[in-house]
């Protein structure tokens, strides 16, 4: 006879006597109704099987068998998708040196109650980002897997107080993880050395020129290293950047400054009009960008969050307010264009951990024009791509990994349904939200 737990509250005994968590090891989560991440629509009435920390089988309830060995949870009426992904945030960086393990451990634990299985840290202590990274790998700490970055800019970049930070006992632009690299730079053993960091990829930040750019990310990837850049790199344009062939570009933004290196005097009027942005977003080449980012098969990372939580921090100078509305208005109209020309986009948050990519997610349907289903395609499938982990991860598909997310409400209908989550799945092990 199977055993079969039949009510959601039958299991919170479980995990309250086990301090939240539940392995049960072979077990089939029935009747739910399953966004896969792949198809645009709900997948109703399905049952999906997980036998230690992988996907076993999915399919409908009338059309799967649960073996008797299987211990069955019924989740009738609730929805199923994969675990959420946030690609950009920052564990190690901040030079008030706010940034700590505990105050890391505190929020890698929030993320994952949230339904957060997997972040994409863009550049900070890699040797801090190493421990918490095994730590979560092996179920050290409660906390989405951890995937990093080693920077690297222009030597002049290494003023910035953050990299000071982050490179505590040594030199910031000398350390393996964050260099200074210039024309002379012996670009093989750096990337190698950045490799050893335990790095998944490269994070191009400011400085560069598009030669530079293109010869590092040559290197990253003929050593099997992603690269990750900004959409401009102070020198190098965001047509330079793209066409160097990295993996992601961050900041959608920044495409505001381009094709000159300031943004027109005529943006920074007050009272600008939708049609007005509509006609100065025209007078970028946007085009150009698209094309070439389909070409080179690169991601987007928008981080809309970053630039409406600046408008609504409302702490800046009024010239430098004028410059975020001007960003905030190229970056929404830009993430829109690359999804609806087909460019992949993920969803990151860089928002030091304070808001979690729900809002994000939230933004990209409320303001850049994504259908809640698109919205969640790009935190869960395309973030996966955007890491480099797509072939284990992102999906609720046979074989892959069961980072889960359970929701009481539909998300594809209400965004805002994200927000509830009753449980989580990570390698394969339950955790209750309180």
């Amino acid at each position: 006879m199977k055993k079969q737990m039949l009510l959601p509250f039958m299991i919170v005994g479980f995990f309250t006597f086990s301090f939240g968590q539940f392995s049960p090891g072979y077990y089939a989560l029935k009747d739910v109704n399953v966004i896969d991440g792949v198809s645009k629509a709900v997948l109703n009435h399905y049952t999906v099987i997980i036998r230690n920390n992988t996907i076993e089988a999915v399919g409908t309830v009338t059309g799967i068998t649960i073996p008797d060995s299987a211990t069955v949870f019924n989740f009738s009426g609730k929805y199923l998708m994969p675990g959420l992904i946030d690609t950009h945030i920052h564990l190690a960086t901040e030079p008030t040196k706010e940034d700590n393990r505990a105050k890391a451990e505190k929020d890698l634990y929030d993320m994952l109650m949230k339904g957060i299985t997997s972040v994409r840290d863009m550049a900070g202590d890699a040797r801090e980002l190493s421990g918490l990274s095994r730590d979560a790998l092996v179920g050290d700490i409660l906390s989405p897997d951890i995937y990093y970055s080693a920077l690297m800019a222009g030597p002049s970049f290494f003023n910035d107080p953050r990299t000071h930070q982050s490179s505590q006992g040594g030199k910031a632009g000398e350390m393996s993880y964050m260099r200074g690299v210039n024309d002379t730079t012996n670009l093989e053993l750096a990337v190698a050395e950045a490799k050893g960091t335990g790095a998944t990829a490269i994070k191009l930040y400011a400085q560069l020129n598009g030669d530079l750019a293109k010869r590092i990310t040559i290197e990253a990837h003929k050593q099997h290293l992603q690269v990750w850049s900004h959409t401009d790199l102070t020198i190098a344009s965001p047509q330079e950047v793209i066409n160097a062939g990295v993996n992601t570009i961050s900041h959608a933004g920044m495409i505001a400054r381009w094709p000159s290196t300031k943004i027109p005097v005529e943006w920074k009027k007050p009272g600008l009009t939708e049609a007005f942005w509509n006609e100065a977003f025209e007078m970028l080449p946007i085009n150009e960008y698209i094309t070439a980012m389909l070409a080179n098969k690169t991601i987007l990372d928008p981080t809309l969050l970053v630039y409406k939580s600046r408008l609504e921090e409302n702490s800046f100078p009024d010239s430098t307010k004028k410059v975020i509305i001007a960003q905030w208005n190229m970056a929404k109209r830009f993430t829109k264009l690359a999804l609806d020309k087909g460019v992949p986009v993920c969803t990151g948050t860089d928002s030091d951990e304070k808001k979690f990519v729900q809002r994000e997610m939230q933004l990209l349907v409320k303001e850049a024009g994504f259908t809640p289903m698109e919205a969640i395609i790009s935190a869960t499938r395309m973030g996966a791509m955007a890491i480099g982990i797509e072939n284990k991860t992102g999906t609720v598909e046979k074989g892959k990994i069961a980072n889960l997310v359970l929701l009481s409400a539909n998300p594809a209908s209400d965004i805002d349904n994200l927000e509830k989550v009753t449980l989580v799945i990570k390698n394969g092990r339950m955790y209750t939200v309180k």
